[in-house]
């Protein structure tokens, strides 16, 4: 049983490496260091290694303060306080702050973060080594822990829904992603559609018009949505326009080169 084990792992280094043969070059490395998440964990643990950061008695998260700091520093920061007519809705915890806890999760599941309630936030040695490897395998170091670490659904915190997804259900959608053609339009709907009946994705009454399009949703929060925040596809959003507005419906989506860069290294720790 060892001898296999041993087998099995060396197989994957040697997958890895030739990964990494095939992808890391000047175009991939660039790419990476450019994206937006990974120049704002950077930052996420730049801070936490350079400044005292206490979480809090309740849930562990940071404090308020430290909240406005690091998001200030973002590529692009987030509006932390809601203006609604003459009321401003203010900051209350680190969890509304999805672009700043979602870096949390990836790194305390990952192992770069050790944080507690009361305790002081502390960088891991892995953490550390995190800030020195290359940006090409940072990226896909991350874009791995989301994958196969951690539970989808914090992507889509809706009540009623159960606590994890259909077996399988990340390794029929790698599978399905990495079926379609790179910098192709493909279709939100028929995607969203294959997906659901292959994987028996369920909430409600399955033939309802609504339960349809909840399980839309909840497929472009975890799935739509944090491959565009990986620069692993590029949204296509038609706009409509109404008596008091025009917005941007998401319609379809491609995936990028650098998105089946991902997939592939992904694909090498899920066979």
């Amino acid at each position: 049983m060892r001898k296999q084990r041993l087998n099995e792992l060396n197989s994957v280094e040697y997958r890895l490496v030739a990964w990494i043969r095939k992808y890391h070059n000047d175009e991939t490395t660039r790419q990476a260091k450019a994206l937006p998440l990974l120049r704002d964990m950077v930052t996420l643990l730049t801070f936490v290694r350079d400044n005292k950061v206490v979480g809090t008695k309740s849930t562990g998260n940071m404090p308020l303060k430290a909240v406005r700091e690091v998001t200030a520093r973002f590529v692009n920061p987030p509006e932390l306080d809601i203006h609604v007519g003459d009321e401003i809705f203010r900051l209350r915890s680190e969890a509304q702050v999805w672009q700043l806890y979602f870096l949390h999760i990836l790194a305390e599941v990952g192992g770069l973060l050790q944080t507690a309630p009361g305790r002081r936030w502390r960088l891991t040695p892995a953490g550390e080594r995190f800030l020195r490897t290359e940006p090409l395998l940072q990226v896909a170091f991350l874009f791995s822990v989301w994958w196969f670490d951690v539970n989808w659904l914090v992507a889509f915190p809706f009540p009623g829904m159960e606590e994890f997804l259909p077996p399988y259900f990340e390794q029929t959608t790698l599978n399905h992603l990495r079926s379609l053609p790179i910098n192709s339009r493909i279709s939100f709907k028929k995607f969203a559609n294959k997906l659901i009946k292959e994987t028996e994705l369920t909430w409600g009454n399955r033939d309802s018009d609504y339960d349809t399009m909840f399980l839309h949703s909840l497929i472009k929060d975890v799935v739509i949505d944090i491959l565009e925040s990986f620069g692993a596809i590029e949204y296509e959003e038609k706009k409509e326009s109404s008596d008091l507005t025009t917005i941007g419906r998401f319609v379809a989506f491609k995936i990028t080169p650098f998105g089946k860069t991902l997939l592939d290294s992904i694909a090498i720790w899920s066979e």
